[in-house]
C-alpha cells in the first residue's frame, strides 16, 4: 500500500524559498495548459479549417482521434521517462518541440498533412499531465494536493478559455495559420520558463540519486496489477472520451445544430472554459475540506451530474435562447470537463511516489484509447442519425464508468511539510 513520503525535501538556491511550491504549482499550471493546447486548446480552429478544407463532421473527429491516438502510443513512455530523467528536462524541451509542430500548421494544405501534423503534436502531449503532477506530489503536502492539483488542471481550460476567446478573431482578421504560429509561439515560450525555474526534487536530494529507478515494463506491469488503480483508470476511460468530445464539437454543434454563430459560440466555449477553471479548483477545495482528503465521493458527484448535463444537451432545440445557453456553458464547464483534478490525485496517491509518473501515464494510455474513439463515434452518431444520439450515448458511457469506481479503495494519506 503506497503512502507518501514524509520526507522534507533539501532547500537550496531557487528552491530554498518557502514559496517555491507556490512557484511549483504555477509551473505545473504551465505544463498542463500549455501541451493541452494542442487538444482540447485546437478546437476553436475547426470552423476555420472545416470550411477551408471542406471537411465532414466525421473527419472533424478523426483530426481530433488522430492526435490522442498518437498521444495513448507516447503516454506510458513519457511517464516512465519523466519518473526517470525528471520533469525539468522532459517538460521543458519537450514543450519548446511542441510549439514548433503547432506552429507547422501554418504549412498544411490538404486534410491528410493536417492528420499527420496531428499525430505530431498528440505525440508530444502526453508530457503535460504527469510532468505536472509529479510536480505537485514532490513539492506540495498530501493535504493540500486536491487543491493544488485542481488549481494545476484548471491549466488546460485557462489557456483553453483565451483559446477560444481569441484565436476566432484573429484567424477572422488574419487568417487561422497566423494563429495557428502565434499558439505554437505562446508554447515555446512556456517550455522554456518551465527549464528556468522547475528544479526537480529527486536532483535536490543526493539520497535520491542512489535510488534505483524501475525499469519500464516492470514499473507498468506493477501499476496494471494493481486492482486499485485499475478500476480508478476505468472509471476514467468514458469520463475522457465525453470531455473531449464535448470540447471538440461544441462550437460546431451551437453553429450547425442551433444556428448560433461561430464568434458567439466561441464565446460561449470561451465561458465554459472559465466554469470549468471555477470547478477544477472548487472539486479539489471540496475534496480536500468537505470530504476530509476523500476523493471518491467527490467523483461519484460529479460524475452523476455530468451525466444529467449531458442529458440535458441532448434535449436543447433550434433557437435555444441565448441565456439558456449560457446556461449550458456553464453548465458543462463545471461537470463534463471539470472532473479531472480529483481523478489525477486518486491515482497519485495509489501510486507509490517513485511510479507517480508511471501510473499517470499507464492512465493515460487507457483514458486516451477513449479520447481516440469518442470524437469520430460521436461524429459518425451525429452524422448517420443526430447529435442527440451521439449526447445521449455519451451519457450511457459514463454511467457504465461510475459502476467502475465502486471496487476502488482510496488510501491513507500522510501530512508532509511543504
Amino acid at each position: 500500500m503506497a503512502e507518501p513520503s514524509t520526507e522534507t525535501p533539501a532547500r537550496r538556491g531557487l528552491t530554498a524559498s518557502p514559496r517555491y511550491p507556490l512557484i511549483v504549482i504555477a509551473l505545473a499550471v504551465l505544463s498542463h495548459g500549455g501541451f493541452a493546447l494542442s487538444g482540447q486548446g485546437f478546437t476553436p480552429f475547426y470552423p476555420f479549417i472545416r470550411d477551408d478544407f471542406n471537411l465532414t463532421a466525421t473527419q472533424i473527429g478523426l483530426v481530433t482521434g488522430t492526435i490522442f491516438a498518437a498521444a495513448t502510443v507516447t503516454s506510458a513512455g513519457f511517464g516512465w521517462t519523466i519518473d526517470r530523467f525528471g520533469v525539468r528536462i522532459m517538460a521543458g524541451w519537450t514543450m519548446v518541440l511542441s510549439g514548433l509542430v503547432v506552429s507547422s500548421l501554418y504549412f498544411a494544405t490538404n486534410f491528410w498533412l493536417l492528420i499527420v501534423i496531428a499525430a505530431a503534436m498528440g505525440s508530444l502531449r502526453p508530457v503535460g499531465h504527469p510532468a505536472g503532477t509529479k510536480a505537485i506530489v514532490d513539492w506540495v503536502s498530501p493535504l493540500r494536493r486536491g487543491t493544488a492539483m485542481s488549481i494545476k488542471q484548471a491549466g488546460n481550460p485557462i489557456l483553453g478559455a483565451l483559446a477560444a476567446a481569441l484565436v476566432p478573431p484573429i484567424a477572422v482578421a488574419y487568417g487561422w495559420r497566423i494563429a495557428a504560429v502565434a499558439m505554437g509561439g505562446f508554447i515555446v515560450a512556456g517550455g522554456l520558463l518551465i527549464l528556468a525555474l522547475y528544479r526537480d526534487r529527486d536532483r535536490e536530494e543526493p539520497q535520491a540519486r542512489r535510488r534505483p529507478h524501475t525499469p519500464f515494463f516492470a514499473g507498468m506491469m506493477k501499476a496494471v496489477r494493481d486492482r486499485d488503480i485499475s478500476f480508478a483508470v476505468g472509471f476514467g476511460f468514458p469520463m475522457v472520451g465525453a470531455q473531449v468530445a464535448t470540447l471538440t464539437y461544441f462550437i460546431l454543434f451551437l453553429n450547425d445544430e442551433l444556428g448560433v454563430p461561430v464568434i458567439v459560440a466561441g464565446g460561449m466555449l470561451a465561458l465554459l472554459q472559465v466554469s470549468n477553471i471555477v470547478m477544477r479548483i472548487a472539486w479539489g477545495v471540496i475534496s480536500d475540506t468537505l470530504a476530509k482528503g476523500r476523493r471518491k465521493p467527490v467523483l461519484y458527484l460529479s460524475g452523476l451530474i455530468t451525466a444529467l448535463v449531458l442529458f440535458i444537451m441532448a434535449l436543447l432545440p433550434e433557437g435555444t435562447p441565448y441565456w439558456a445557453l449560457v446556461v449550458m456553458s456553464i453548465a458543462l464547464g463545471g461537470t463534463v470537463t471539470s472532473w479531472v483534478s480529483v481523478h489525477a490525485v486518486l491515482l497519485s496517491e495509489l501510486a507509490d511516489r517513485e511510479q507517480v509518473g508511471t501510473t499517470i501515464g499507464y492512465a493515460s494510455t487507457v483514458s486516451r484509447t477513449g479520447i481516440v474513439v469518442a470524437p469520430p463515434l460521436f461524429g459518425l452518431l451525429a452524422d448517420a442519425a443526430s447529435y442527440q444520439t451521439a449526447w445521449l450515448a455519451l451519457v450511457g458511457a459514463i454511467l457504465v464508468g461510475l459502476l467502475l469506481l465502486i471496487p476502488v479503495h482510496e488510501r491513507k494519506r500522510v501530512e508532509a511539510p511543504a
